[in-house]
C-alpha cells in the first residue's frame, strides 16, 4: 500500500524514469528490449522520457506502454499511465487497419515441368553415385565372416548364454563380424553379432552406457514457472543465449566440461535443474549463477 501511495501523483517523465532505472538495474540496453518486445527503440526512448507526443497515436502508445511494463514486471504502473492516456475519442477502424480490397478472382494454371526435371536429376545423381561406389559395395558383400556352428561348439540344446560364451572366446585377430548358425528340425536361425577385442563384449557395453550417462547428465534446464524472466547464458567465454523466457517456457543447455554462467533478471520466477538435480536459487532479483561441471552451483555476483 505504501508503494502504491508513492506512485500516485507521478508525471509521465517521473514514471519513465522508473522504467529506465529498472531496465538499467537488470543490465538491459534499449536494443535488448527492442529485440525482445519488437517495440522500436525510438518509441522505448520516448516512453522513458515521458514524451508521448512522439508515439504514433494513442492506441499504439497504450499498447507499447502495456507491453514494456509487462516485460519489466511493472504492470502495477499501468493505472498511472491509463489516467494520462484515456480512451475518450472515437477511433475509426479504417485509420488503424487501413482499407482492404479483395484480390481479383481468377485462376491460372501452373506448369509443373520443373518438378519432373528435379526428379529426373535426383534419379540420375543417385545412379551415378551407385556406379562410382560399386567396387566398395561389392567388397562389403564379399567380406569373409566367421561361422560358428552351435551344434559343434556347445551342442544342439545350447542356451543364448552358451552362444555368447563361445563368441567371447574368439581370438582378437579374427574378423570383425561373426555369424552364429543353429539348425533345428524346422528352423534355421542366423544372427550377425559384433566382435569385440579380448572377448569383453558385455564390459564394453556397460562402459559405453556409463560414459553416455555422464555426458547426458551435464544438462542445465531453466523453466519460467512463476512468470517472465530475462536470462543471459554463457558457456565458458561464449554467449549461447540471451532473451526473455515467457511463463511456463523451458530452455535447456548442455556442456561437456566448461561451466555455464547464467544471469537472471527475475530469479524468483524460475526453477533450475542442473545435472538432474533441482538447484537451490539464491535470493535477490538480478543475480548471476555459475553452474560448474563437477555439479557445484556458485553465486557469481
Amino acid at each position: 500500500m505504501a508503494k502504491d501511495k508513492d506512485l500516485k501523483g507521478k508525471n509521465l517523465s517521473e514514471l519513465g524514469d522508473i522504467l529506465r532505472r529498472t531496465r538499467e538495474e537488470r543490465g538491459l540496453s534499449l536494443d535488448d528490449v527492442a529485440k525482445d518486445t519488437k517495440i522500436p527503440r525510438s518509441h522505448l526512448l520516448a516512453i522513458e522520457s515521458g514524451e508521448m507526443d512522439r508515439l504514433p497515436g494513442r492506441i499504439f502508445a497504450r499498447f507499447f506502454i502495456k507491453e514494456y511494463l509487462s516485460y519489466l514486471g511493472l504492470s502495477e504502473l499501468w493505472s498511472q499511465y491509463d489516467s494520462f492516456l484515456p480512451m475518450d475519442e472515437q477511433v475509426e477502424i479504417s485509420s488503424v487497419l487501413g482499407t482492404y480490397t479483395p484480390p481479383p478472382k481468377g485462376f491460372k494454371a501452373t506448369s509443373r515441368w520443373w518438378i519432373y526435371a528435379v526428379l529426373i536429376l535426383l534419379l540420375g545423381a543417385s545412379g551415378s553415385l551407385l556406379y562410382l561406389r560399386r567396387e566398395h559395395v561389392i567388397d562389403i558383400i564379399k567380406q569373409p565372416r566367421n561361422v560358428v556352428s552351435v551344434e559343434t561348439e556347445v551342442g544342439p540344446d545350447a542356451s543364448p548364454e552358451d552362444i555368447l560364451a563361445v563368441i567371447n572366446g574368439f581370438e582378437d585377430n579374427q574378423e570383425q563380424s561373426i555369424v552364429v548358425e543353429r539348425h533345428d528340425e524346422d528352423v534355421s536361425l542366423q544372427a550377425t553379432l559384433p566382435h569385440v577385442e579380448g572377448g569383453e563384449a558385455m564390459k564394453a557395453q556397460e562402459k559405453e552406457k556409463e560414459e553416455t550417462a555422464k555426458e547426458i547428465s551435464k544438462i542445465l534446464e531453466i523453466k519460467a514457472s512463476r512468470g517472465r524472466c530475462w536470462v543471459r547464458v554463457s558457456r565458458g567465454d561464449e554467449k549461447i543465449y540471451e532473451g526473455t523466457l515467457q511463463r511456463n517456457e523451458t530452455k535447456t543447455f548442455e556442456t561437456t566440461g566448461e561451466p555455464i554462467k547464467v544471469r537472471f533478471g527475475n530469479v524468483a520466477a524460475v526453477d533450475v535443474t542442473w545435472m538432474g538435480t533441482k538447484a537451490e536459487m539464491p535470493r535477490g532479483s538480478v543475480v548471476t549463477v555459475l553452474y560448474q561441471a563437477d555439479g557445484k552451483v556458485v553465486k557469481a555476483d
